[in-house]
């Protein structure tokens, strides 16, 4: 029987990754600074410091036949002009290579999957696991190296490891942004987004659950770095159409010209500096509204992976809990 370790299990996609292990007939010790109070029925909990000090992974590797890296510090101080490259690199890239180090010296040990980020590529209009990788950020740059580490640490070992670049990634339990465009289709206030032509892909956590499921073994997927997302590419009006959908909402869009969105949130930026706080629309926001990015999955799919949720069901199931 494999018994699968997870980390960050009490993240976001912990939350919905554990119960689908076990639905599975996988062994589940999940690895977490915070255990919860009340224990997921057949999942055994150990506690570890911050990845940043170097856990002692030996003893939690053991008998271990899997790993699914999950844990890592995410770009939420560089969404607001605040880039800790040395936190990120201590965190996401040193912290996955001792990881990396410890998984090479697991004998039971068959395969460690990476939840990476769609960042680590770069920025580019369609982003590919085949494209050289240019990543920008910080964030982007700290899960390229956890990447790198593993191709490094493993190449010589009995073990092998795969890497996920997901997008956004939506779903229950993960209200952020979605929460606030909740709000905003709520209000029943026309919005000056009509105009947009952008293209982005999503990824709903039931789909990148399933993925991870789907590469934790197949053979197909040995030593690979995978992008993914949901089969459905969308503009931000045809997101907020959609979003009201769900909600069975009237949606009123206007078109405003991108200029003056993207002026609108440099506004957002020195009213934030001098009130010392972030402040919902910035010129962070207004990227993410205007900007174009499509994924392709097709070499995942070329392994017989098929997302098995369409992003409306997907933005249905998420806006159920948040009503």
């Amino acid at each position: 029987m494999t018994l699968v370790l997870v980390t960050g299990a009490t993240g976001f996609i912990g939350s919905h990754l554990l119960p689908a292990l076990g639905a599975r007939g996988h062994r589940v010790r999940a690895v977490t600074r915070t255990p919860p109070a009340a224990g997921v029925p057949g999942v055994e909990w150990a506690r570890i410091p911050g990845l940043e000090t170097e856990p002692s992974w030996d003893p939690l590797l053991d008998g271990v036949t899997h790993v699914v890296h999950l844990a890592g510090l995410a770009h939420r101080t560089e969404q607001r002009g605040r880039d800790d490259a040395g936190e990120m690199d201590r965190v996401n890239g040193a912290g996955t290579a001792a990881l990396a180090r410890a998984a090479a010296r697991a004998p039971a040990l068959r395969r460690l999957v990476f939840v990476s980020s769609i960042a680590a590529g770069g920025p580019a209009e369609v982003a590919s696991a085949d494209a050289p990788a240019r990543p920008v950020t910080a964030y982007g740059r700290s899960k390229l190296a956890g990447e790198a580490a593993l191709a490094a640490t493993l190449a010589s070992t009995p073990a092998d490891w795969v890497a996920l670049r997901p997008p956004l990634v939506y779903g229950p339990g993960n209200p952020g942004n979605m929460a606030r465009l909740l709000g905003l289709v709520r209000t029943g206030l026309p919005l000056p987004l009509g105009g947009l032509r952008n293209r982005r892909s999503f990824l709903y956590v039931g789909n990148l659950v399933d993925a991870i499921l789907h590469v934790l073994d197949h053979p197909g997927a040995s030593r690979r770095v995978f992008t993914l997302a949901d089969d459905e590419v969308l503009s931000t009006p045809e997101l907020i159409r959609a979003v009201g959908r769900s909600m069975d909402r009237p949606v009123r869009l206007f078109p405003l010209p991108e200029p003056l969105l993207r002026a609108g949130g440099a506004v957002g930026d020195v009213l934030a500096r001098l009130i010392g706080r972030p402040l919902p629309f910035d010129s962070y926001a207004v990227d993410r509204l205007c900007g174009s990015l499509t994924v392709d999955a097709g070499a995942l799919r070329a392994t017989g992976w098929t997302p098995p949720y369409t992003t409306e069901r997907g933005l249905a199931l998420t806006l159920a809990e948040l009503r």
